[in-house]
């Protein structure tokens, strides 16, 4: 990270975006605004940053997404230092490719909670029945919240299809090959 001593000029940090690297001006204070927000799903946390790196620098209309993917990589990796988790990743490949995570069958939730208290990921959210409010940061096989669920209103993607899923992404990540 380069930064500048010069009062009033923000800190910046070089990050890739569609293959070359941009400087990020105040990505400190983009980051440490972001961190301040960690109750908040996946989604409002992007906003916070989407809000931040545009406060700070002229990001061309058709590249904001990109912009954003950049950013949103590298809060990952500092939300999971700060919570000691592991790097947003399983097995090379990025989480949020991996559709899994549970689904709430809100005919049959009660709203007990058993779930929300289970979960050390945040996973679910209490808004009168439980809701996943941030899937991707479910663990990767894990199905230990059904167990809690004495309604089974809790159910996940088949280990068939996670299976085929994890094949087709390690393919698409040179990680096998066949």
């Amino acid at each position: 990270m380069s930064s500048c001593g010069c009062y009033g000029v923000p800190t910046s940090k070089r990050v890739k975006v569609e293959g070359q690297e941009i400087g990020i001006s105040g990505y400190d204070e983009i980051m440490s605004k972001a961190l301040e927000h960690l109750d908040k799903t996946d989604e409002e946390q992007r906003d916070v940053i989407r809000q931040g790196m545009k406060a700070h620098n002229y990001v061309p209309p058709a590249l904001e997404k990109d912009y954003v993917e950049a950013l949103w990589q590298e809060f990952r990796q500092l939300r999971a230092k700060k919570l000691g988790q592991v790097e947003e990743r399983f097995h090379g490949i990025p989480r949020e490719e991996i559709a899994w995570f549970p689904t709430v069958d809100v005919d049959k939730c009660t709203g007990c909670g058993k779930c929300v208290d289970f979960c050390q990921r945040r996973v679910y959210v209490l808004d009168d029945k439980a809701v996943v409010r941030n899937p991707y940061r479910c663990v990767v096989s894990c199905t230990g919240c059904t167990t809690q669920c004495s309604e089974d209103a809790i159910s996940f993607p088949s280990l068939i299809e996670l299976r085929e899923t994890l094949k087709a992404l390690r393919k698409k990540y040179g990680i096998i090959s066949e």
